[in-house]
């Protein structure tokens, strides 16, 4: 009896080590539902790396070097954002929801064979709110290694606008929804109320954008070293420009008069220059 169960403990173990060491590869389908546009997504962590893989462009994030690459393979050209994030990658993180808290709620469901437990929040951000739900499976494949990334990514995020707020979901998000939509303009004292009702007149015709992502299939398994690195060849480009984010509408022309974010939360930052989602 001891012998077979320090064997068992063994192979365990064994196998324990070998997953640890390995990376999860995260295959998803992004929908945008206001213009009905499909985009297949990869999400690969291994320790403390991660690479998103979006369309035709490439998220390569690496912690303990505190660095951010983006790749354009079709150009064999890479940018280098500063880190953490300001600019238009900084704006794709705020308004793809990456900074609001999320709270678990009482509900479960089940994706792609996953059980999963439902979280939400929402905040205004810049005249939008942003609502964004996710439902997070806890015993997935590699859903600890996941896990560990994300809540290092937080700690390196402290103290910046990009900084997540709340706990960190322990798991994977199977399936995910981020609703975005204007807020109408409250004028301050003394505003003219006919302008900041030709605003809202404006705006109201506005239908929420609505982006879902939906996993299907992870695997976990280990990813060589060059995954996560700028391939040789490429060259540096000094301005990629970042493909718009179509949960951004565009920044609404204020009413001539009303200071930004006049009425409405603090607007996100102003972005001088440049998930990754996570």
């Amino acid at each position: 009896m001891k012998s077979g169960f320090t064997a068992a403990t063994a192979l365990a173990l064994a196998i324990a080590a070998t997953t640890a060491s390995a990376g999860v590869v995260i295959s998803q389908e992004q929908v945008n539902q206001t213009g009905a546009q499909k985009t297949d997504q990869t999400v690969m962590v291994q320790g403390h790396k991660q690479k998103l893989i979006d369309g035709d462009r490439e998220f390569v994030t690496d912690l303990d070097a505190g660095t951010i690459y983006i790749i354009n393979p079709k150009r064999k050209e890479y940018f280098q954002p500063k880190f953490p994030p300001t600019g238009m990658l900084a704006m794709r993180m705020i308004f793809g929801g990456s900074t609001i808290e999320l709270k678990k709620s009482g509900s479960t469901e089940k994706v792609a064979g996953y059980a999963c437990q439902d979280y939400t929040g929402g905040a205004i951000l810049a005249m939008h709110s942003v609502n964004v739900t996710q439902c997070v499976a806890s015993d997935a494949p590699g859903a600890k290694e996941f896990a560990e990334f994300e809540k290092l990514f937080e700690q390196k995020l402290k103290g910046s606008p990009v900084a997540r707020k709340g706990e960190i979901p322990d798991g994977i998000p199977v399936s995910s929804s981020v609703t975005t939509a204007s807020v109408p303009f409250k004028a301050p004292p003394g505003f003219p109320p006919a302008a900041a009702e030709e605003f809202n007149k404006k705006i109201a015709g506005h239908k929420p954008n609505i982006i879902t992502t939906t996993v299907s299939q992870i695997e976990v398994k280990d990813l060589p070293a060059d995954t996560f690195v700028v391939p040789a060849g490429y060259t540096k480009g000094k301005d990629i420009e970042m493909p718009p984010n179509p949960l951004i509408r565009g920044t609404h022309a204020l009413p001539h008069g009303a200071a930004p974010g006049a009425g409405a939360a603090p607007a996100a930052p102003a972005a001088p220059a440049a998930p990754a989602a996570h």
